[in-house]
């Protein structure tokens, strides 16, 4: 991932909505949704890698495929919902961005308890 190609779309971003806000305000939250966009592709075009890493470590050691799956998505659900609460509170939604926090919190949960079963089962396997 280059972080500095992130880095400067960020800040050009955030100039054109600084720009924006002054003279056209009704764009500025285009111009802050779009950056955000374009740096979320280009984040999210890096983490094939990650796919591949723990595609070797489910090859090596033989541990379910399912567990690795279910972290994947926890992961993933993480970074969404912190992301668009981001969005919400750039956009002065504060309120809303808590709500989808709070969901998301409760999405985790719920793909971690097959997880916490599976790990009560090996420990039980193994006493």
């Amino acid at each position: 991932m280059d972080i500095f190609k992130i880095i400067g779309i960020a800040i050009i971003g955030c100039v054109c909505s600084l720009v924006l806000k002054n003279t056209q305000s009704q764009y500025a939250a285009l111009s802050i949704l779009a950056t955000g966009i374009i740096v979320l592709i280009i984040a999210l075009s890096s983490f094939s890698k990650v796919i591949l890493s723990f595609q070797s470590i489910i090859d090596k050691t033989g541990v379910n495929s399912q567990v690795f799956s279910g972290l994947l998505k926890i992961i993933g659900i993480g970074y969404l919902t912190e992301y668009s609460q981001s969005v919400c509170d750039d956009l002065g939604c504060g309120s809303i961005g808590k709500k989808v926090s709070f969901a998301g919190k409760i999405a985790i949960f719920l793909l971690a308890l097959p997880i916490i079963e599976n790990l009560i089962n090996v420990i039980v396997e193994i006493l």
